[in-house]
């Protein structure tokens, strides 16, 4: 039988389209647009007619045309998530133009094939328009701090609007010939995003994510003295000059409820101190214990007690001190709450375990996970475990997975579609498992309890809260009874928020969360996500670094020299390992490796091993010593920042225009200058006024000069105002 397919929307997904979509999905009047139609099976239908009325006048019949190199297309232009999907997928594609209703007046339209007609399709013509008066429903609110006049001039006010509803407001602000422009998020392709156009949107990019960020944060940061936050949860989009050089924009979605929507703007002549208000008042950010400012270790082919165990003492066995350990392929990855291989009677889905409900067998990947966490801790090594927030559908029978799932829905659980039934996740990471609702209290307590002998009996330190990308679809309903298009940014805060909470009520334990939102440095701490091991990935993920500490994020790290695919080089490895060194996190992690051998975790003795570079291990040893030295100060320097909100690490460019954009304060004392390329023995470096010290020799340096200073493997360019932290 013939079946035709058109979904205007498609799967919501943020920046790629299914073939079967609406290009764009939703044009303004007057403009063109294309019809996406799939139908199977394949050559089932001859041809394929779209007919078309507006506003009940009489319909309009026009053919579509079939896509004969829309697979090759696909092959070409598609993400990976959705190639998968398409390839295996006998269809054929056609497609049909149209024009967008004028404003006011609503296209229907439906398609048919070979007898088969689909149901109808409206589209209502929306279009821009000024509006001089005072904005009803919209808080404009003002804060200066301390000696500043310099606010946004606000020169131009639009509704995107039918005629009967106002989806979305657009703000125009001039934008000063020198302007430069921060913040907005853990964003990795500049520092000034001067000439770029921004959205606020959470999403998971595997690697290479240029604009594309985990991590959104609707605060902008001006050098003219302001900062601007948006107090909204939904999509919205920053144009910073790039389409008018003199002008910036701020697009936003404003739903149902236009009250929803405020904005903040802070004056001040210290952009530290907007940093600071902003992140105060979004905050306070959480302070992290100290342990979590040593070395972190992990890789994702540790999946035994014997492989962590003998990883740890290798460190030790080298006089390499780690300080926390994550474990991420601890559990079954069913449940991820159970460890792999732990025998046990199963319970009905609404009960929860003890450590002492299970057995762990001799010949078990884990067979004494409570002896591994003590012997961990003995070592002052603290222990995360991984986690995410899905339960995940099965091909395979797992009896206490499928009485969890089976009450899961039986007690109404889950994010819902708008028709009620449970939302299943769309992107290709756990495809098609439903989404836990952080908003309903009942699951929230039945979700952590679960998880909560992982703290009470075993005596574990804190959640790897990976995920929280997961959210499409802006019809999805949550308990609390808001939508999805108001909680998809939102999401992985409260996600990880939920965590820290049950972390720190149990223990003095921290959540390390790859995804966030405004309000996130309520629960530290945070990584920049997948990254490749390369010069180019280093360059994004310290902007990435940069760009989330002027954004109210102050305890953040990496995957120091990439943790996907092919090894470092020895050289990019010792660059990366001395950048994070000055870092408020410094882990090292490697991707799951499928083909096992040879090795590709990022431990300093198998990049030695691997690269047969005797440097590696030496170099590294001396790095962490450094960082062990540094522990007071970066204590102190962490208690400053999560009661003022001023971030730790803090870029030179903020303040020098002509700066590298690479180069940052981290803390209030320490200058670090990273090496970002391949081949270099020397860094030009700018010192600001005042008395320097070289970090390294302690040799004293003026300040308002630009050196170049030579740098072999074992240092970067790093001064001081403070002579004691000389090494």
């Amino acid at each position: 039988m013939l079946n035709i397919i058109h979904t205007p929307l498609g799967q919501e997904h943020p920046y790629e389209q299914l073939p079967e979509e609406r290009f764009p999905r939703l044009p303004l009047a007057g403009e063109p647009f294309t019809i996406g139609i799939v139908t199977r099976p394949a050559s089932a239908a001859a041809a394929v007619q779209v007919h078309y009325s507006i506003d009940g006048s009489t319909a309009v019949t026009i053919p579509a045309v079939q896509q004969v190199d829309w697979q090759q297309k696909q092959e070409e232009g598609v993400g990976a998530e959705f190639l998968e999907r398409l390839i295996r997928i006998e269809q054929d594609v056609w497609q049909a133009q149209l024009t967008a209703p004028a404003f006011g007046t609503t296209l229907t339209y439906w398609i048919e094939s070979e007898g088969v007609q689909s149901e109808a399709f409206t589209l209502r013509g929306e279009e821009w328009q000024a509006d001089d008066s005072a904005l009803p429903g919209i808080g404009i609110h003002r804060t200066e701090i301390g000696q500043s006049s310099a606010w946004p001039i606000l020169e131009r006010r639009e509704w995107l609007t039918d005629g009967e509803h106002r989806r979305r407001i657009r703000l125009t602000f001039a934008a000063q010939p020198d302007e430069r422009f921060f913040g907005l998020g853990e964003r990795f392709n500049a520092l000034d995003q001067r000439g770029n156009v921004l959205d606020v949107r959470v999403y998971e990019q595997y690697k290479n994510q240029d604009k594309r960020t985990y991590l959104p944060i609707p605060f902008l940061l001006s050098s003219a003295g302001y900062g601007v936050y948006v107090e909204s949860s939904r999509w919205m989009q920053f144009d910073l000059a790039a389409t008018v050089p003199d002008r910036w924009t701020l697009e936003a979605d404003l739903g149902p409820d236009v009250g929803a929507f405020t904005l903040h703007e802070f004056s001040s002549d210290d952009l530290l101190a907007i940093i600071a208000h902003f992140t105060q008042l979004t905050g306070p950010a959480g302070l992290p214990p100290e342990w979590a400012f040593g070395l972190w270790m992990s890789s994702n082919e540790w999946n035994s007690q014997e492989r962590v165990e003998r990883e740890v003492q290798t460190s030790l066995n080298h006089g390499i001190q780690p300080s926390v350990l994550v474990i991420e392929a601890w559990s079954d990855e069913t449940t991820f709450y159970i460890w792999n291989d732990a025998e046990y009677d199963p319970r009905p889905g609404a009960e929860a375990f003890a450590y002492a409900d299970f057995r762990f067998p001799a010949a078990g990947r884990w067979p004494n996970p409570q002896a591994m966490v003590d012997w961990l801790h003995q070592h002052n090594i603290r222990v995360l475990l991984w986690q995410i927030p899905v339960v995940k559908i099965l091909d395979q029978a797992h009896p206490q997975h499928e009485a969890d799932r089976a009450y899961f829905e039986q007690a109404g659980f889950g994010v819902r579609e708008a028709d009620g039934s449970l939302h299943k996740v769309r992107p290709f990471w756990f495809r098609n498992g439903y989404i836990w609702d952080v908003t309903n209290p009942a699951e929230r307590e039945w979700w952590l309890r679960k998880r909560a002998y992982l703290l009470d009996d075993l005596g574990i330190d804190g959640f790897k809260t990976d995920g929280g990308e997961h959210l499409w679809g802006a019809s999805t309903r949550f308990a609390d009874g808001r939508r999805g298009d108001e909680l998809w940014n939102e999401y992985p805060q409260r996600y990880a928020g939920t965590y820290y909470d049950l972390a720190r009520a149990k223990r003095d334990g921290i959540t390390f969360s790859r995804s966030g939102f405004v309000g996130s440095q309520r629960s530290p701490l945070h990584w920049a996500g997948d990254e490749n091991s390369t010069w180019e990935a280093l360059r994004h993920s310290i902007l990435a670094g940069l760009n989330a500490s002027l954004s109210g994020i102050p305890f953040w790290g990496w995957d120091f020299a990439g943790f996907s695919g092919e090894i470092p080089s020895a050289e990019l490895y010792l660059r990366g390992t001395a950048m994070a060194v000055f870092c408020p996190v410094m882990q090292y992690h490697s991707e799951y490796n499928p083909q096992k051998q040879p090795s590709r975790d990022r431990t300093p003795w198998n990049i030695q091993e691997r690269t047969g570079d005797e440097r590696i291990i030496p170099t590294f040893k001396e790095f962490a010593t450094v960082r062990e030295r540094l522990r007071p100060y970066i204590w102190r320097e962490a208690q400053h920042s999560a009661s003022t909100g001023e971030p730790m690490m803090r870029p030179l460019k903020l303040w020098y225009p002509a700066a590298s954009e690479y180069a940052y304060y981290f803390g209030r004392d320490l200058l670090v200058y990273p090496v970002v390329e391949p081949g270099v023995h020397q860094v030009e470096c700018f010192l600001p006024v005042g008395e320097w010290f070289d970090f390294w020799s302690g040799e004293s340096v003026a300040g308002n000069q630009s050196l170049v200073v030579k740098t072999g493997w074992d240092r970067i360019p790093v001064f001081t105002k403070d002579r004691l932290l000389c090494r």
